[in-house]
């Protein structure tokens, strides 16, 4: 399993985070009565949107090899730690890295939208 590289931001902003709780329930409307409620699976994938820490132009390098090379173009999961929980969790790309419009020289913001996997 890979692992997210040291020599990456290792905190994210706050402004922007955004968690969504995949729903793992199925409702069935009947004829009468208030709809039915069962579970469709028990192993729930969250999704999150993760605002990195501004990256200097070597890390944009480095993040581009991991998801590229690493993650098989984002294909494989790695381990990380879950900024809600602080435990090491596998999380896999939903969509490449995201980076922002450069804010200096050496300053690139980058978002992260990704799945925390069961």
């Amino acid at each position: 399993m890979a692992v997210w590289p040291v020599t990456l931001p290792q905190t994210v902003s706050w402004q922007g985070y955004a968690r969504r709780i995949q729903d793992t329930r199925i409702r069935t409307t009947v004829e009468s009565g208030p709809p039915k409620v069962r579970s469709r699976f028990r192993a729930r994938v969250d999704q999150q949107d993760i605002p990195v820490v501004y990256f200097t132009k070597a890390q944009w390098v480095l993040l581009d090899t991991f998801y590229t090379t690493t993650l098989a173009q984002g294909v494989l999961p790695f381990d990380w730690i879950d900024p809600i929980t602080g435990a090491t969790v596998s999380f896999r790309f939903v969509k490449p890295p995201q980076f922002g419009q450069m804010l200096g020289p050496d300053t690139i913001p980058v978002t992260l939208q990704l799945e925390v996997l069961p």
